[in-house]
């Protein structure tokens, strides 16, 4: 089981953020040590923020991220919530997770996943409680942002009722 999800989310995850195909700031978002040790479970090597191609735009990306510090949080205590802690670096998933979040793409590109099923199955382990009350399949970060809305947040919940809200395929429809 430890191999899979490393094979299936942490793999493909380090993999897009090591060609600059990701939303992710330095180092996932999470701590350099926790970022070289997955790395090097997954069989990657690790690569210095310094010496990616990408530097300057993770620096901007870093930067923006800490504009919206708050939300960050958040996003992070949402996932926390619903968190399957038995899993391998479980709190860095949750963490990585809202980080890519801050992107603004589907959250499936923005984390560097290479199809939005994958993402889904990854909220299924990761994330057990969260992925079934996504019971209408809404696509992943309009769900959280809707999660942070009906908790209470300062987020615009757009219409009481997704059914009867014009913007309805702009949520459940297909990604592309």
């Amino acid at each position: 089981m430890m191999g899979d999800v490393f094979t299936q989310y942490w793999y493909p995850i380090i993999t897009a953020f090591h060609q600059g195909k990701s939303a992710l700031p330095a180092h996932l978002g999470i701590s350099a040590d926790d970022y070289y040790q997955i790395t090097e479970l997954v069989g990657l090597v690790p690569i210095a923020t310094h010496d990616l191609p990408q530097y300057a735009a993770l620096q901007l990306r870093h930067e923006l991220i800490g504009m919206r510090d708050d939300e960050l949080s958040e996003l992070t205590e949402l996932l926390t919530e619903h968190l399957d802690h038995h899993q391998p670096y479980a709190q860095q998933m949750a963490t990585v997770l809202a980080n890519a979040s801050m992107g603004s793409q589907h959250l499936w590109r923005d984390l560097g996943m290479p199809e939005r099923p994958r993402l889904s199955q990854l909220f299924h382990d990761y994330f057990p409680t969260l992925h079934a009350l996504n019971h209408h399949n809404m696509r992943w970060k309009r769900f959280l942002y809707k999660q942070l809305c009906e908790s209470g947040g300062d987020y615009v919940c757009r219409s009481p009722s997704c059914e009867t809200c014009t913007s309805y395929e702009e949520c459940f429809g297909e990604e592309r």
